[in-house]
């Protein structure tokens, strides 16, 4: 898998390079995000955020007009929370995405696009209220898996050529639940995240 990581990353970069049609700058966004049973209930909504870099690389030369593939070197904050008990979870995440743009006014273009995302937690809180007392562990300790898989889908518009403004939508596609192979499948979750945000492209 980081093979494949480091490939897509090379490949956008070279591609980039050789086509002059690149362009980067930071990114931000406010998300919601629940981890979602398989059979057990899911969690609360928790509010979090993103922030980091985009690029972006014009596909005009290759495919066709109106095409993209862009990429993001983030951090995400995410979490759950059930009754008791509250996690705060922290990736680096790499989203890529392939895309189409259309223009419909002189500043203003529609944008869409889908693709993977790869994450890796690094930073995670687990806080369980037992009684009067709060107990606090590492939530990718004993309870999550690091790494996360999954796809993201995103809609959003561009204005000037410098400013966008999307929504989207993240959907693992992994168990990211610790269970042992007597454990019951409602223990396993599935993490979804929607983002509202906005980047800015030089």
């Amino acid at each position: 898998m980081k093979k494949f990581i480091v490939a897509v990353v090379a490949l956008l970069v070279a591609t980039t390079i050789s086509a002059q049609e690149f362009r980067w700058g930071p990114t931000a966004s406010v998300n919601f995000s629940w981890l979602r049973g398989v059979k057990s209930a899911s969690s609360d909504c928790h509010v979090g955020f993103q922030a980091g870099i985009k690029a972006e690389r014009d596909c005009t030369d290759i495919i066709a007009r109106g095409f993209y593939l862009d990429g993001k070197f983030i951090y995400t904050l995410k979490g759950a929370s059930w009754s008791g008990v509250h996690n705060n979870l922290g990736y680096l995440e790499i989203p890529l995405n392939f895309g189409y743009r259309f223009r419909v006014a002189e500043s203003v273009q529609i944008m869409a696009g889908l693709g993977p995302y790869f994450g890796l937690g690094i930073l995670g809180k687990t806080v369980a209220k037992v009684g009067d007392d709060k107990i606090k562990s590492d939530a990718f300790g004993q309870v999550l898996k690091r790494f996360d898989f999954g796809l993201n889908y995103n809609l959003g518009v561009e204005l000037w050529n410098k400013w966008q403004f999307f929504v989207g939508f993240d959907q693992g596609l992994i168990n990211v639940a610790k269970t042992s192979p007597e454990a019951d499948t409602k223990l396993k979750h599935r993490s979804k995240n929607i983002y509202i945000g906005t980047a800015f492209l030089f």
